[in-house]
């Protein structure tokens, strides 16, 4: 299953190392993942929409916020590049 994860970190806890931190946990734990913009990414994973939040929230401040949503194939983009849209096609929806 290819899940959508959104996040936002707050201020103080914005910095490059913050980031970092998140990133580091989304690309050390899912094998197939995708970085679509700077606080979104997509994972293949299988669990539930809520383990992954449960998984993630550890590497989050009380204010930072998180969204995580099973995708089902019904998707369109723009602009998002080639390589982007290559993954998404791959992806067993």
């Amino acid at each position: 299953m290819v899940y959508l994860v959104a996040y936002d970190l707050e201020s103080p806890n914005d910095t490059p190392v913050d980031y970092e931190r998140v990133i580091g946990a989304i690309k050390g734990s899912f094998n197939t993942w995708c970085h679509l913009q700077k606080s979104v990414w997509m994972v293949e994973s299988a669990l539930k929409a809520s383990e992954i939040r449960d998984f993630l929230k550890s590497y989050l401040y009380s204010k930072d916020m998180l969204f995580v949503a099973k995708l089902d194939g019904n998707w369109a983009s723009w602009g998002i590049g080639d390589e982007r849209n290559k993954w998404l096609k791959n992806q067993p929806f």
